[in-house]
């Protein structure tokens, strides 16, 4: 998931009641929810090097036991040696509830992570598997409210928390409505679903906001499960589908659209193509509509040679469901476009594609 949703799962989770536990509780658990994404900084380097080193080292099983330890430490480096010298009256931050805290943070991201269909190598560094939950769109507006109501409900409270949260909500507002694929329902149900978070924030009481987070945090949870479910039984629908009209597939993988919880489109791979088929998972028994088909393209010695260029290497690693086009050139050297099949439905002129290598007439990369 991008950012903001991590940190408002952390910020959720510290006005549930978790931010009474120590001092420093809140700050840590939203670090802690973000931390793992210091694997970032490989965009400095370039963008194929991010594709390779991204949902690694920093999200898995190692970094688990690692990050909660060095972000405990910082945390209380920070509270001896800045935090309690600027005022001796604090109380001291306790290590054990710092440590808990930061691990239950840390484990928020690699979860929600999982839940999309970017990927995730939970294993790193034993295994290099990348894990997929397509389970939600990589951003969703439905966890911002979620998970933000929790969270704006107690940094109201205050007036400069006010505005934070108002100025928050604002922006979250100007992408949803401002983003001319969001249906036209779901920009209806998102601003009813914020007038119904701001009527209950009026009359919510101070002792309630920690009940009220809990319940957000819970359903959540609920929405979470619901979305899993969605696409495992968008996924079983085109399995039967594939196997009534007589598709090899040998995969089927559910990709969430954005702010629409009821609607997949099924990817079914077989050798020679992909099949995109939308799926309305809560209608039960109704066939799905007509699929659509794009070609994975033709895997020979030019693609061969394309996949060895330098500056693909971090792509070659990511690649899911990879799909090639190969265009000639009249000098003899060719053009190599990489696509990947989740973000190349619709076949739109230049849409999936995530490299792009030039060959001269040898076969030899000509530049990035």
């Amino acid at each position: 998931m991008e950012p903001l949703a991590h940190t408002l799962a952390g910020a959720c989770l510290a006005e549930a009641g978790l931010k009474r536990v120590t001092p420093l509780a809140a700050t840590t658990l939203i670090i802690a929810a973000n931390i793992p994404d210091i694997d970032g900084a490989c965009y400095l380097s370039s963008a194929d090097v991010a594709f390779g080193f991204r949902r690694g080292w920093t999200h898995g099983v190692l970094a688990w036991f690692v990050l909660p330890v060095v972000l405990t430490l910082a945390m209380l480096a920070f509270d001896r040696l800045i935090r309690r010298r600027r005022d001796p009256a604090h109380a001291a931050a306790r290590s054990v509830p710092l440590l808990a805290l930061s691990v239950l943070g840390v484990l928020t991201h690699p979860f929600l992570d999982w839940l999309n269909t970017y990927g995730i190598r939970l294993l790193m560094p034993i295994s290099d598997r990348w894990f997929y939950g397509d389970t939600l769109f990589i951003v969703d507006p439905w966890l911002w409210l979620l998970f933000g109501g929790g969270a704006a409900f107690g940094w109201s409270r205050t007036r400069g928390g006010a505005v934070a949260t108002a100025l928050l909500a604002t922006a979250m507002t100007a992408l949803v409505w401002g983003n001319p694929l969001v249906p036209a329902g779901a920009r209806l149900a998102w601003g009813a679903g914020l007038a119904g978070w701001l009527l209950v924030r009026r009359w919510l009481p101070a002792e309630r906001v920690r009940l009220a987070a809990r319940v957000l945090l819970v359903l959540g949870v609920i929405y979470i499960s619901m979305m899993f479910v969605g696409s495992r039984l968008a996924e079983s629908r085109v399995r039967d589908l594939a196997a009534q009209r007589g598709w090899d597939a040998d995969r089927i993988a559910a990709m969430p659209q954005p702010l629409d919880p009821w609607r997949r489109t099924v990817i079914a791979v077989t050798p020679q193509a992909y099949w995109f088929v939308p799926v309305v998972w809560p209608r039960g028994s109704d066939e799905p509509a007509e699929a659509e088909v794009v070609s994975r393209g033709t895997f020979g010695p030019v693609v061969a040679a394309a996949l060895n260029a330098p500056h693909v290497q971090g792509v070659r690693v990511w690649l899911r469901f990879p799909s090639y086009e190969v265009q000639p050139r009249r000098d003899g050297s060719y053009r190599v476009l990489i696509r990947d099949a989740r973000f190349a439905v619709g076949r739109r002129p230049g849409f999936g594609v995530v490299a792009i290598v030039d060959l001269d007439r040898d076969l030899k990369p000509m530049g990035p």
